[in-house]
């Protein structure tokens, strides 16, 4: 039975109903269709509104942190950088040291022996007194040779291996400062020539005379600089 017409042209509430009801499948579909493209169009422009300049903060925040983070790390490293050439600085120094107090008691040894030799003859006073200048004379030289080798100019790891040299091997020293150019080539030849020739006279077998005591004076003069 028809639904009878409003009157005046009016559609009812019931009229709507019944238009409702007798709506297809295909029409439902296509009606569901468009209210969901129009309420995905609104709620992306929704999202856009409320969250648009969220995002964007957060990309930025983001961004800064990982900034902050790389420039924590790079003062890290320049910090770590620093710490370790300190140590190495310091390890050198100490190397160094050591190589001094060996040198003590090296000397404090042929001290002894040469005060051995202070009792005997005139003739072997004389010959003390002698070697006593002779060792005067290069304990200076050799002083001068280690100073320059703890030279802070000197990057530290060279300095430590030169402190692993002791005083029994001038010569070998002598020769890796000059290969690594700390020393100019006519200093050393001076302090290998001095080298020598305490090594000729350090056991007193050789004839000690006052022209190797002289010639031991003028390389001191040559190499040792007058400090205050």
């Amino acid at each position: 039975m028809n639904s009878r017409p409003s009157i005046g042209g009016r559609i009812s509430r019931m009229d709507i109903w019944a238009a409702i009801h007798d709506f297809n499948e295909s029409q439902t579909a296509i009606v569901t269709i468009m209210m969901l493209i129009i309420g995905g169009g609104a709620g992306v422009l929704l999202g856009s509104w409320l969250f648009g300049g969220r995002v964007t903060n957060l990309k930025d925040a983001l961004d800064e942190t990982l900034t902050l983070t790389k420039t924590a790390m790079d003062q890290h490293s320049r910090d770590t950088q620093e710490k370790l050439s300190e140590m190495n600085e310091q390890l050198a120094s100490t190397m160094a040291l050591l190589g001094q107090l060996k040198s003590s008691v090296s000397d404090i040894q042929q001290d002894a022996e040469a005060a051995e030799e202070n009792i005997g003859p005139q003739a072997q006073q004389d010959i003390a007194h002698l070697r006593g200048q002779l060792k005067q004379h290069w304990y200076a030289i050799r002083d001068e040779l280690w100073l320059r080798a703890n030279n802070p100019a000197i990057h530290g790891k060279t300095r430590r291996r030169y402190s692993g040299f002791s005083n029994y091997e001038i010569t070998e020293l002598i020769a890796a400062m000059r290969e690594d150019n700390n020393l100019s080539q006519l200093d050393a030849e001076r302090f290998q020539r001095a080298a020598h020739l305490w090594t000729w006279h350090r056991n007193g077998r050789a004839t000690l005379g006052e022209n190797d005591v002289q010639q031991m004076r003028d390389f001191k003069l040559q190499l040792v600089p007058t400090r205050n």
